[in-house]
């Protein structure tokens, strides 16, 4: 599964992934109309979001179906006190209680659409809390962007479509807000943007690649032929524009 290969460089990722902005916890704990703890988390990962959530003092139960990710996970929120880590998926964690604050850092595409707001919702109190976030980036520099696609137009043109995807400009126009209005146990829809600049080593921003589900599940042979042609081109420091898009939303009454 897709969703799943990530604990193959759960080190690497936790590493090199970015986390979220401070004013992103800020304005989730400002939307919650009512005591947002204890909260779920779905998806945790390595535990970045989950740590930003637990320094302000809200307990956190934190539910990462892959086993080395999971690790990495206790590791970090180790000496944190209400932090729960529970390995499971989404789908298959039942809550022992409902909660006031249900939040995902770049993992709810993978949920199954069949029942994420089924289960979102069975898992949130009324007026509960939804917040989905992730972060999306781009070359700061157009000249390395286009050296960028001129390697993989010569050694893996099919992945351009999903590694060039284009930019979040309008939230209420993208996914999820365009599912989210559609679902009936949600309402009071709400989106921020946080735009920020990020700069790695040329090496740093090839880890943070290497951790990209497409290239995780590209044959061997290929990534390494397209890692190494990409070590020739880009510069030594990789600057990105990141905009980490927000979608909140409550539980109504039903």
């Amino acid at each position: 599964m897709r969703g799943r290969v990530f604990g193959e460089v759960a080190d690497v990722y936790d590493r090199v992934r970015p986390g979220y902005p401070d004013a992103l916890v800020d304005d989730v704990l400002g939307y919650a109309q009512t005591d947002p703890a204890p909260a779920l988390e779905v998806g945790a990962g390595t535990g970045k979001a989950t740590a930003a959530f637990a320094a302000r003092s809200v307990p956190v139960t934190a539910v990462e179906p892959d086993a080395a990710m999971a690790t990495v996970l206790a590791r970090r929120v180790a000496d944190t006190p209400g932090v729960t880590v529970v390995v499971s998926s989404f789908e298959e964690y039942r809550p022992p209680q409902r909660f006031g604050l249900l939040f995902s850092a770049d993992a709810w595409h993978w949920m199954d659409p069949a029942v994420r707001w089924q289960r979102a919702a069975a898992a949130l109190r009324e007026r509960g809390t939804l917040a989905l976030f992730w972060h999306e980036e781009r070359f700061a520099d157009d000249a390395v962007g286009t050296a960028f696609s001129g390697v993989h137009r010569r050694y893996a043109p099919d992945l351009l479509t999903e590694v060039l995807t284009p930019p979040m400009e309008n939230l209420t126009e993208t996914w999820p807000h365009t599912e989210l209005r559609t679902r009936a146990e949600f309402g009071d829809l709400a989106v921020r943007s946080y735009p920020w600049r990020l700069t790695l080593p040329r090496a740093d921003y090839l880890a943070l690649l290497s951790t990209r589900s497409v290239y995780r599940i590209t044959p061997e042979p290929l990534r390494t032929t397209l890692f190494r042609a990409l070590d020739q081109v880009l510069p030594d420091r990789v600057t990105l524009t990141v905009n980490t898009g927000l979608h909140l939303a409550r539980r109504l009454p039903g």
